[in-house]
Parts: structure tokens; sequence; C-alpha cells
């Protein structure tokens, strides 16, 4: 399958500009797993999001809950609208769901981790953080927040 390909390449990408181009890919090949209906609801949240309009951002991608909801992308692009509402719990509740359905999701480990430290759970965050990492290692988010993590631990045992 290509998109196995893709995480086998992400592993082995030299350098993060070449990580982050297959990055990108495998998002483009997440985002395809659903039908047109599905893709229809991400750009009208998307498109309500750019015009802060947070309400129909919400509706939509309830709908697109409700109507996919194997689709860990619907549970992704809900839980980062919840972070950015300040909505931690249902954000945490969202990506719980997104990495059962889809273990491989990087960026859902990534959120999922801020999201634990966010709740004060930074063992777990941390656990997080090293999921999305085992995926793509050249994660630059997951790779700052781990070290910063780490450093906050190391400190606190000291």
């Amino acid at each position: 399958e290509r998109l196995d390909d893709r995480f086998t390449a992400l592993r082995a990408a030299e350098t993060d500009e070449r990580a982050a181009i297959i990055a990108d890919e495998i998002a483009s090949l997440w985002r395809q797993r659903a039908g047109a209906t599905a893709d229809l609801l991400l750009q009208r949240a998307e498109t309500a999001i750019e015009a802060r309009d947070i309400a129909t951002a919400e509706r939509a991608y309830a709908h697109l809950r409700i109507l996919e909801p194997d689709f860990a992308e619907a549970w992704i692009a809900s839980a980062e609208l919840a972070a950015a509402q300040g909505d931690w719990t249902f954000a945490l509740e969202a990506l719980n769901t997104a990495v059962t359905l889809d273990e491989r999701r990087f960026d859902a480990w990534t959120l999922l981790g801020r999201a634990l430290e966010r709740a004060e759970a930074n063992q777990a965050a941390l656990e997080a953080y090293d999921e999305a990492l085992a995926l793509y290692p050249r994660h630059p988010q997951a790779r700052a927040a781990k070290a910063r993590l780490e450093r906050a631990l190391a400190g606190r045992s000291l």
C-alpha cells in the first residue's frame, strides 16, 4: 500500500525538509480516505474557521463525525478546533478516538501530547510524543515538546 511505503520513507528521511514533504503526502492520503461529502464538510469547516465562524465549523465537524464516525480526520479536526477554543476535555476525547481509529496518526499523537500537558499529565504526554516520534522521527513540534518536557521533568526530580 502506498501509505505503508510513505511511512517507511518518513522514518528513513535524512533531513527535516524531506520528512516534512513525506508527512504532507501522508496527510493528503489520509484526507482522501473519506468520500466527497466528508471532503465538502472539511472544506466548509476550514472556510468557516478562516472567516472566524466557529459555530459553523463546529457544526460541520459534528456532521462529519456523525456521517463518518470511523474517519480519524474528522476527530482530529474537531480536536484541533476544540483545543483552539480551550475545550481541552473534548479535545482529549476526540484525540483518543482518533488514535484508536488510526494509531499511525502522528498529528493526533502530537496534539494529544499537548492536551495531556495542559491536563498536567506529563508522563502520559511524554508517551504521546514518543508515539508521534516513532512514526515521524523528525516531527518538529513533537521533538521540541518532548525535549522541553524532559527538561522540565528532569528539573523536578533534582
